[in-house]
């Protein structure tokens, strides 16, 4: 007869069953992973490079040398418009006379009394702001506020052909087959790449703005002119710098998340490359342009992005009018808006996003 000895301390099979690695703990793996990659270190050194090259190219526009020359050639300017203002009032009132003349005509040939060719304004010389010249005090917060959009668009393109290689360089060489023997839920592993994706991507683009922000209070201090030099202070910001400096990093995390989704959906990073480099030249560069005069243009990335960053962006669009009872048609300046910015790219984001991780659960991955 036997008899099985059950300590106190004993468990069941399924309290003693490993449970696998944690969600946290994949996410870990992923951005370990990431790391060791060769293409991170090269995208880590060209935003190092990228940063470093826009302070450079600051400090050079800010020094007291290039604002003296330019303030040199402003009173030149200056001078020059005053002469030709000289010169031009004694034909001052032939000309006025003239453009009446001509906008008599065009009224009685067009039946439109409303038609106006600014004759008051002939002769009427408005110079040009020191500021609108770029003749200011090189202060800290307007180079950050200049260059903060530029890197937002360099970060993002980056850390999209980082992030973008990073998914997709594992359905080349098969290793994601064998991590799904490991861990078989899809759905998890997919969720952790696009999280890596995008605390990496928030890394690097936090180090450069870090880089950023440093580097330009530097050319401040180092610019700073003596009393000789006597500038004006540039206008005011319609925006805080923290937020904008927080809007660059949502961008890049947004756009590292949509890399790392389009790498689920095309599980090649030369297809990658292709597709997003073949969209902004076709589509977002030639056709937006040259399709339904501008109107396309709300609906492009590109210009989300700008409306995003910069709170409003403007675009040169056809666009059609009742003036007089009859149809004026013509290029306009149009507005796309901050909200609408940043709600289409959530939804592009989100989109993505959904259909990857749903394809990815579905589809065979060898």
């Amino acid at each position: 007869m036997s008899h099985t000895l059950i300590t106190p301390d004993a468990q069941s099979t399924s309290q003693v069953r490993p449970k696998g690695t944690s969600f946290p703990g994949l996410v870990g793996v992923e951005l370990r992973r990431l790391w060791w990659r060769r293409l991170t270190k090269a995208v880590l050194v060209a935003v190092v490079a990228v940063t470093g090259l826009m302070v450079y190219n600051a400090y050079n526009s800010s020094s007291p040398e290039t604002l003296a020359q330019r303030l040199e050639q402003y009173e030149a300017m200056r001078a020059d418009m005053e002469q030709q203002k000289k010169e031009m009032e004694a034909n001052l009132p032939q000309m006025i006379a003239k453009c009446e003349e001509a906008q008599a005509a065009e009224r009685e040939r067009s039946g439109d009394a409303s038609i106006d060719f600014q004759c008051e304004q002939v002769g009427v010389f408005q110079s040009p702001t020191m500021e609108e010249m770029g003749i200011a005090l090189p202060l800290a917060d307007t180079i950050i506020a200049n260059l903060a959009p530029y890197a937002g668009f360099t970060y993002a393109f980056l850390v999209l052909l980082l992030m973008g290689s990073f998914v997709a360089a594992e359905f080349v060489t098969g290793s994601l087959g064998n991590w799904l023997t490991f861990k078989p839920q899809r759905v998890r592993v997919a969720l952790s790449k696009l999280i890596a994706a995008g605390l990496g991507s928030a890394v690097l683009a936090g180090l450069g703005l870090a880089l950023l922000v440093v580097g330009a209070r530097l050319v401040a201090t180092l610019n700073r002119p003596g009393a000789d030099l006597t500038l004006p202070e540039p206008p005011p910001l319609d925006d805080s710098v923290p937020e904008l400096i927080l809007r660059v990093l949502a961008v890049a995390v947004g756009t590292a998340v949509l890399g790392a989704a389009l790498a689920l959906l095309i599980r090649h990073t030369a297809g990658l490359v292709g597709l997003v480099l073949g969209y902004l030249v076709v589509v977002e560069f030639i056709a937006v342009s040259a399709l339904f005069g501008g109107r396309l243009t709300p609906w492009t990335v590109v210009a989300n992005l700008q409306a995003f960053l910069n709170k409003g962006h403007e675009y040169m669009a056809e666009s059609c009018t009742t003036v007089a009872g009859e149809l004026s048609c013509g290029y306009r300046t149009q507005v796309v808006s901050y909200t609408h910015g940043w709600v289409y790219l959530l939804v592009l984001v989100g989109v993505v996003t959904t259909a990857a991780v749903l394809v990815f659960r579905r589809r065979d991955v060898t």
